[in-house]
């Protein structure tokens, strides 16, 4: 995501993949930084996703907006069936094909997409959001069946359905602040977070489903995904 805001606010950057190049990982170790995304400029630094301090970082004007609860609560809904839908559509035999952007296998990617949704439900009943803690790339070679995964995500729906249900009347409880790692946010801020990050994921497994020959049942088009407020960029990986 902050790569895509940066391109979107015509900000130039440089690009090091501290998964690759041993030297761009000590470079961040050597500032202590010990967390991606990490964006630095001379002596000043952050990691995690915050657009209003990337914005002050970076010596942009930027306004941060996000969904009414309504919004934030029935898109979040709605890209968990559509990933639900999607899990079970990949062949067992394909769960270890590997992403192009990074040394992740899909079933990693299958397992992050529910497990972005089911932290945000941890940062409003803790009144924490430690993301670079609990969002930690990590693979599951438990998940050897599409099934599997599948069931991992119908568990953090129902738990996703059961804390939030009827509260979207309270906007209050939107607007209360959450402990970030990237500073106070709102819970507002944490959701739009959320289906950002799950949205663009669902986008990333429907183009791994296309490699395995295999089409998406009902799938949510970038078109869509805007209709409802999510500002994805036009890049996929």
């Amino acid at each position: 995501m902050t790569k895509a805001w940066l391109s979107r606010q015509g900000v130039p950057f440089e690009e090091l993949d501290v998964e690759s190049d041993p030297e761009a990982l000590a470079e961040l170790r050597s500032r202590g930084l010990r967390s991606t995304p990490a964006v630095v400029i001379g002596d000043r630094a952050m990691t995690g996703w915050n657009p209003g301090q990337l914005a002050a970082l970076v010596g942009i004007a930027y306004e941060e907006r996000t969904g009414t609860p309504e919004q934030l609560l029935s898109t979040i809904r709605t890209i968990l069936e559509a990933s639900l839908r999607a899990v079970r559509q990949v062949p067992d035999d394909r769960l270890a094909l590997r992403s192009p952007d990074r040394d992740r296998p899909l079933r990693e990617l299958a397992h992050h997409i529910f497990r972005v949704i089911e932290v945000s439900v941890d940062a409003d009943v803790l009144g924490i959001f430690p993301a670079n803690t609990w969002l930690a790339p990590g693979d599951v070679p438990a998940h050897d069946s599409a099934e599997r995964i599948a069931r991992f995500g119908e568990t953090v729906k129902a738990k996703f359905d059961g804390w939030y249900r009827g509260t979207e009347s309270d906007p209050a409880r939107f607007m209360r602040t959450i402990d970030a790692d990237v500073g106070p946010r709102t819970l507002a801020q944490v959701l739009e977070r959320t289906r950002l990050h799950a949205g663009q994921h669902l986008r990333q497994l429907y183009v791994f489903l296309s490699w395995c020959s295999v089409e998406p049942e009902a799938p949510l088009s970038l078109q869509e995904l805007r209709r409802m407020g999510l500002d994805l960029p036009d890049e996929t990986f």
